[in-house]
């Protein structure tokens, strides 16, 4: 197997790669680790798996041989020949050497349809983690659930409630799309190089009932808008920035049975929802 630091160190020698810290670029080396991945994401033999930044190919291994079919992203162009030979087998495995922001998902993913489900296992390249995972659920891809090793101070943030430190809008968008978990922690000595930061795989599920908004862009404006100045008031922050008249605003946050002091980090993500509504989508009288 790829997963361990021998093998590892073998392949990178062979094809004369340095990895690239400003890529992210810090290989699994731990192969129960990769297990826990496949087991946490419970990959089964009918269903198709999106991987990001595959690397040399440890996880990717493993996926092959758990799942029916695997598209793997890959932007640099340095570890193609190596996912190309150096993997045991190469039927069920396609390799999309691209940046996975910019391409075309319903051409690169339509190979996936014959799949029981389809699923995303990625160690994610940590220095592009929060748009890889805008995408993912922006897109309108028939994943619905997405098992990723991310930073761990990242992650924190992606699944934080309220009146902790880490919660703010990355949180908040996250509640209002999805559900999410920390699964379990990963030592940096699990990796090759090792990271100076600690790693956790989450579990992102999107949501089956929604908070509907006519606009999400504009309701993922207004959740940034009330955590950019922490030290005011959820009033005062939808007031200074939208001119609101505060009286006005006083009412509507007492038909929400919001208290004027109310701080965004205080708020679960159905209050905001329902403030942002009634503030920007409720008819005027």
């Amino acid at each position: 197997m790829i997963a361990n630091v021998k093998n590892t160190l073998d392949i990178l020698n062979k094809y004369g790669i340095r990895p690239k810290k400003k890529l992210g670029q810090n290989f699994l080396i731990d192969v129960n680790v990769l297990r826990k991945i496949i087991t946490a994401a419970n990959v089964g033999p009918e269903d198709g798996v999106i991987e990001i930044g595959p690397g040399i190919g440890a996880l990717t291994e493993g996926l092959m041989a758990a799942a029916k079919k695997v598209v793997a992203y890959e932007i640099d162009q340095r570890f193609i020949e190596i996912l190309e030979n150096e993997l045991p087998r190469r039927d069920n495995l396609k390799i999309a050497a691209k940046d996975f922001l910019k391409a075309d998902l319903d051409e690169d993913l339509e190979w996936l349809t014959d799949c029981a489900r389809i699923l995303v296992v990625s160690n994610l390249p940590y220095y592009i983690t929060t748009p890889i995972i805008f995408r993912l659920l922006k897109s309108v891809l028939q994943a619905s659930e997405f098992y990723l090793m991310v930073q761990k101070e990242v992650g924190t943030r992606l699944t934080a409630g309220p009146e902790r430190k880490e919660y703010g809008a990355l949180s908040v968008y996250m509640k209002y799309k999805t559900d999410a978990e920390i699964l379990f922690s990963v030592s940096p000595n699990c990796f090759y190089p090792r990271p100076e930061v600690e790693s956790i795989m989450i579990a992102i599920k999107r949501k089956t009932a929604s908070l509907p908004v006519q606009s999400e862009e504009k309701f993922l404006e207004f959740i940034k808008l009330i955590f950019s100045r922490k030290r005011k008031t959820l009033l005062n922050n939808v007031s200074d920035a939208y001119g609101f008249d505060k009286e006005q605003l006083r009412s509507n946050f007492s038909a929400k049975g919001l208290n004027e002091k109310s701080r965004a980090e205080e708020l679960e993500v159905q209050k905001i929802r329902d403030l942002y509504v009634l503030l920007f989508e409720s008819p005027k009288p």
